[in-house]
């Protein structure tokens, strides 16, 4: 009978426990390379650098739900909530792959050294946003 109602005390408070990422993005830079390339070599060595671009968006990663929401502050009716999968590099590095059909985008975060990069991978082109203004919030 004890273990019961532990089990059920257990179950009843996990949800109050959910694991969330949220990401303010303030601003962010646009690199791009003209072939399917890696990460750092679009960050060390682009064909294109897009001026700064100032944005008000907020991405939610539910790591529970394995979901990304994202919305704009400017118009908050406008959320897209789509799958993911999570990949830990490291103890400190989270890669989150922003599951949609026919893409090939995502994230890495970490906010222990708060850190924020946004990539997406094409046929013939890999693009990095590099998100310079930024914060982790914490969820409640």
């Amino acid at each position: 009978m004890k273990t019961v109602i532990i089990s059920l005390i257990f179950v009843h408070c996990l949800p109050a426990f959910s694991q969330k990422i949220i990401l303010e993005v303030y601003e962010r830079q646009e690199m791009s390379c003209f072939r399917k390339t890696t990460l750092d070599s679009v960050l060390s060595l682009p064909d294109a650098v897009y001026e700064t671009d100032t944005v008000d968006t907020r991405y939610v990663i539910d790591l529970d739900e394995k979901t990304s929401t994202y919305t704009r502050f400017d118009n908050p009716n406008v959320i897209s909530v789509l799958p993911i999968a999570i990949e830990q590099h490291g103890n400190e590095m989270i890669q989150v792959h922003i599951l949609e059909d026919g893409f090939d985008y995502g994230l890495f975060l970490n906010p222990i050294k708060e850190n924020a990069l946004w990539y997406w991978y094409d046929e013939d082109m890999t693009t990095v946003k590099k998100i310079t203004q930024f914060r982790f919030v914490k969820s409640s």
